[in-house]
């Protein structure tokens, strides 16, 4: 059984930093975390780059996902050292719980101060477009197994609220790009729900998103945002729009979804250095 296999495999959280130790003696600043096609902060300087597999023991399965991290100090401000995980694992590709939030538990354990999330997303807010760029004010659990086992009282529930000192950060420079930069679309704001998939959303969870006012939904980032909180981890999301619903258009599937998020990595490439620049 692939998770009884799985466990055996994965490592704990101090054995993976201990694995990342004998690497590189960098402790990062901030950890971002890209999701499935997202491509941003590839010019570290100083950098070195290690598979999922040597510290973690396990490997992601989704294509977009390189499954590395490269950390390194960003060249605009060599006083900041970054952490950039390129990619992640979902609970869709069979994955347990511990090992989903695994990469969480190690960015913590390694004595990082910051984590910003990202992820492709499905955007149900009428206004969005694709290649959107949207803050995560909030979130909504179908993922973790105690949320799948009481759906009834989950939509009961308002939104976790996510919002903190990093996202007012992330906004403020957002609102600083747009006005010197006409390429950069400032950063839009919503709810996200966090769907197990693999699927793409359904008209019946289109349905249910929508009454719940959500403004996105994906099938991850979610248990970040809940290992965080755990955790007191400082901790933002930021979702790339890489298809909106409409009644009368279709999903072609995910190499729609790569092939936006490439065109949208620029943006997001742009913000990441604005808001690194001013790191302290």
């Amino acid at each position: 059984m692939q998770v009884e296999e799985e466990k055996k495999h994965a490592k704990s959280p101090n054995d993976a930093v201990k694995a990342i130790k004998s690497f590189t003696s960098i402790v990062p600043d901030v950890a971002i975390v890209l999701g499935s096609g997202v491509s941003a902060l590839s010019e570290l300087t100083d950098s070195v780059t290690i598979s999922f597999q040597d510290i973690f023991g396990v490997s992601p399965t989704v294509a977009g996902h390189a499954g590395s991290v490269s950390v390194g100090k960003f060249p605009l401000n060599k006083n900041v050292n970054v952490a950039v995980f390129r990619g992640r694992f979902h609970v869709y590709e069979g994955h347990d719980w511990s090992v989903v939030t695994l990469p969480t538990k190690v960015i913590h354990a390694w004595g990082v101060k910051k984590l910003i999330v990202t992820n492709a997303a499905g955007g149900i807010n009428p206004t969005f477009n694709v290649g959107d760029l949207m803050l995560l004010t909030g979130f909504r659990d179908f993922i973790s197994e105690n949320a799948r086992k009481d759906i009834i009282e989950q939509l009961k529930k308002s939104p976790e609220n996510c919002e903190n000192e990093l996202c007012k950060r992330i906004l403020n420079a957002s609102q600083k790009l747009s006005e010197q930069n006409k390429e950069f679309r400032p950063i839009a704001q919503g709810v996200y729900a966090g769907f197990t998939g693999p699927s793409y959303e359904s008209l019946a969870e289109i349905a249910v998103a929508l009454k719940l006012r959500c403004d996105a939904v994906g099938m991850s980032t979610v248990p970040e945002l809940l290992t965080a909180k755990e955790l007191n981890l400082s901790a933002a999301a930021i979702s790339v729009i890489t298809n909106v619903w409409k009644e009368d258009v279709s999903i072609h599937g995910h190499e729609e979804v790569l092939e936006a998020s490439k065109a949208a990595s620029k943006r997001l490439d742009m913000l990441f250095s604005n808001l690194l620049a001013s790191e302290k």
